[in-house]
């Protein structure tokens, strides 16, 4: 054997060893870390997209998304999403899908007024109203509502109506059961009658009208709170030169959606992704035909709900089905001074009390007094944070016409 071999062998220094491996040593751990967080990254990425696919309908109110759109999501957006505050009724993972609640293949409706379309009148007014709320419905039957007065102006071409939902109180069912009874002018539908369920309630109007209502030329919704000057408004309509592909009230521009979670209108980022509104019409009282009525009710079954039900009506739905909302001076959201002779020229008034709504109609029908020619009330409209729209109308508007 060679002696050469069997020599020892001459061994770094210690030092040197011992810093080699160390150094080997953190590279392994930086090596390990770096591929743990590559394969977080990589399940978070598989995630998300998984997730967003299941809650399509929560994406937002445009389009609905596809699952390719929804997988294109980054995940910052879908942490938004979760640590919004979550709205009473509809959480992020509750059913955005108007099939669900408004069964279009089914007859939900419980109490049917079965005469106020027969024949069908020219306008059908339906006037959104709490189950509760019987004093303010008979306010409207006898005054601006009147059944013998309108039949006897406009020989049977206005109705009235007063649509509801359903309570847990079995008195106030009872009530209302037996005030359609007495009156023949109640619709009641299968959904729970709450504030964030007015969109609901307005879809369950499309749906009611499109089903018993299609003679129909005009459909107005309007709420309880309301006073509408009929003579005005059918002497509006009539003047159109054409019945159809009409969408009229005051319209709201550039609002954006209201991102603190104690405000009234409170609007999370998962039913509403977008920086700003369409063009809406305030649900305070607007005016559609019948053909749109029917084309709002087909876009609002493919559209993700939001609770806000007239930017929902006619501003996503209406954006949906091409339509364009348009501004008429007549409707306001904005309550108006009470004087009979600003009455006799618009529309709608908002927020009028019970006594106010007895007391205008008496002078509005005091034939002592006259009127001359006002501009008081024709000012272009300011937005505030006034009025029942607290907060809900974030920009002044000075020039209504830049909002048409």
């Amino acid at each position: 054997m060679d002696r050469v071999r069997l020599l020892p062998m001459e061994l770094p220094p210690g030092s040197s060893t011992n810093s080699s491996a160390n150094g080997k040593g953190k590279m392994s751990f930086v090596k390990r870390m770096a591929l743990g967080f590559i394969i977080l990254a990589a399940l978070g990425l598989l995630y998300v997209p998984a997730y967003h696919s299941a809650q399509g309908p929560l994406l937002g109110l445009g389009e609905i998304p596809s699952p390719d759109s929804a997988g294109s999501l980054v995940g910052s957006h879908f942490v938004a999403s979760i640590v919004s505050a979550q709205l009473p009724g509809w959480t992020y993972n509750t059913s955005r899908d108007l099939s669900v609640y408004i069964h279009p293949e089914n007859t939900t409706t419980i109490l049917n007024p079965v005469n106020i379309c027969m024949p069908p009148p020219f306008l059908l007014i339906v006037i959104c109203s709490a189950v509760a709320n019987r004093k303010a419905r008979d306010a409207i039957r006898n005054t601006w509502a009147n059944k013998n007065n309108l039949d006897s102006l406009y020989n049977s071409t206005v109705s009235i109506a007063f649509l509801v939902g359903q309570t847990d109180n079995e008195t106030l069912d009872n009530a209302i059961m037996e005030e359609s009874v007495e009156n023949s002018d109640i619709i009641q539908e299968q959904f729970h009658d709450t504030y964030n369920n007015l969109t609901l309630k307005s879809v369950m109007i499309l749906k009611w009208v499109t089903s018993n209502c299609k003679g129909s030329k005009y459909l107005m919704k309007t709420d309880d709170d309301m006073f509408v000057n009929v003579n005005t408004l059918m002497r509006t309509l009539k003047a159109r030169p054409y019945t159809t592909n009409t969408l009229l009230g005051s319209l709201i521009c550039n609002a954006k959606p209201i991102l603190d979670p104690k405000n009234k209108w409170y609007t999370p980022k998962y039913m509403y992704s977008e920086k700003m509104y369409p063009n809406y019409l305030s649900g305070t009282g607007y005016v559609m035909s019948i053909d749109v009525a029917e084309k709002l009710y087909q876009a609002a079954l493919a559209t993700p709900l939001l609770h806000l039900e007239d930017v929902y009506i006619t501003g996503v739905c209406a954006r949906r089905a091409r339509l364009k909302p348009v501004n008429h001076p007549g409707f306001s959201y904005v309550p108006r001074k009470l004087e009979p002779c600003i009455f006799r020229d618009v529309i709608t008034a908002h927020k009028v009390s019970l006594s106010n709504m007895y007391s205008m109609w008496s002078k509005l029908n005091d034939s002592n007094i006259s009127c001359v020619a006002h501009t008081a009330d024709k000012k272009p409209v300011a937005l505030t944070r006034n009025g029942r729209n607290v907060g809900y109308y974030v920009v002044r508007r000075r020039n209504v016409n830049r909002c048409i």
